[in-house]
């Protein structure tokens, strides 16, 4: 009973993460941004196109999906047919309100498309976002479990990007990984990366254009596995190296335009605090005493944010690294990420390595993540 459990709370909290990653991304890469209100809409917008294939099983089934989705058993005197009905008519509904929604938040300057176009485009993105939750779905919290059983620890890091956005996040934590000693080496990413982004690109077109990447990220070493989603960073190995990279990665994560948080007014403040962070010269570690002001009103709005924890300590962190960063400070995993011993005479040549512990052998790697700011 106890393995059993465990293996249903894995699997509880690997869904809800890949909900929030899914959604989250689903609805900024659909509609892009949008207020508190029109994201609590969109979402759940978002989520009946994931639902989608259980409104199908309604036409077929219909009261055994009505306890399924509403968990409301359907007295035996109501006849099938209008239980059919309604979920006939949800079937189709769905996808054309997807298809609106897309059309009414369309950029500034979009080529006008006629109104039948609009609504017909909803039913290619519901196939696609259905097919994609649903590897995703199953992937994921299978991968944990293997790693489980293997004495292996896999981690998921948030991170919504877009397509420009995937790449330079990648890159960058590659090379903060790298300098930590991981010598990770491009990879094949498994059908799992690779599956969920390609279907949403094949059905969503245009739509999803700017934030499906066309080739993905995914790197091995003996040690650790990273693969990257257009939603986040997903890491997989040895249970120590795992949990340091997975503290490196999300400390770095600040110097690329990826948004950790899923709540639209936490990416707001969000946003805010990565302004202020560009305004600090990257790499040179210079007092920044003009952003003080600033960090002070971070401080303020976050005090008053009405979100959940999670995206909350998200913003903690990330306003407790902004302070450092003003300070002139490096940040608290940057400055202790060691690689091998330097080669004879580079301590010399190397103005950013700092020499920790007694032995004088191992150097602290000067890891500049400013430099790989867009």
């Amino acid at each position: 009973m106890a393995i059993l459990q465990a293996l249903l709370a894995l699997i509880g909290k690997s869904a809800g993460k890949i909900l929030n990653a899914i959604f989250g991304w689903a609805v900024r890469a659909l509609f892009g941004q949008s207020t508190a209100r029109q994201q609590t809409f969109l979402s759940a917008l978002v989520g009946a196109a994931v639902a989608w294939p259980l409104l199908l099983l309604g036409v077929t089934f219909p009261r055994i999906a009505a306890l399924l989705l509403a968990f409301v058993p359907i007295p035996h005197w109501v006849p099938s047919w209008s239980i059919r009905l309604v979920w006939l008519a949800l079937v189709v509904a769905v996808p054309l309100a997807l298809g609106l929604a897309i059309g009414a938040k369309a950029p500034p300057g979009t080529a006008t498309e006629p109104f039948a176009k609009r609504l017909l485009r909803g039913f290619p993105i519901t196939i696609g976002l259905t097919a994609a939750f649903l590897i995703m779905f199953v992937s994921v919290p299978v991968m944990r479990l293997a790693a489980l059983i293997r004495k292996r620890r896999s981690a998921s890091i948030p991170a919504i990007t877009t397509a420009a956005a995937y790449h330079q996040m990648s890159a960058l934590t590659v090379d903060v990984l790298n300098r930590a000693g991981f010598e990770l080496r491009p990879g094949q990413p498994g059908w799992w990366v690779l599956a969920p982004t390609r279907i949403l690109g094949w059905f969503g077109g245009d739509a999803f254009a700017a934030f499906v990447p066309t080739t993905m990220a995914h790197f091995d070493s003996p040690d650790l596995t990273v693969s990257f989603y257009p939603s986040g960073v997903l890491l997989r190995g040895k249970a120590q190296p795992t949990t340091w990279a997975q503290g490196l990665v999300t400390e770095a994560l600040m110097w690329t335009d990826a948004l950790q948080s899923a709540d639209p007014k936490a990416q707001a403040l969000e946003e805010k605090i990565r302004g202020i962070w560009r305004t600090i010269p990257g790499g040179l570690y210079r007092r920044a005493s003009h952003a003080g002001d600033h960090l002070a009103e971070i401080a303020r709005e976050l005090g008053t944010l009405e979100i959940e924890f999670e995206d909350w300590q998200i913003l903690y962190r990330q306003a407790l690294q902004l302070g450092r960063a003003i300070r002139g400070e490096r940040q608290l995993l940057e400055q202790r990420a060691q690689a091998e011993p330097p080669e004879a005479g580079d301590d010399e040549n190397d103005p950013g390595g700092d020499i920790v512990g007694g032995n004088g052998h191992d150097t602290a790697v000067d890891i500049r993540y400013g430099q790989h700011r867009a």
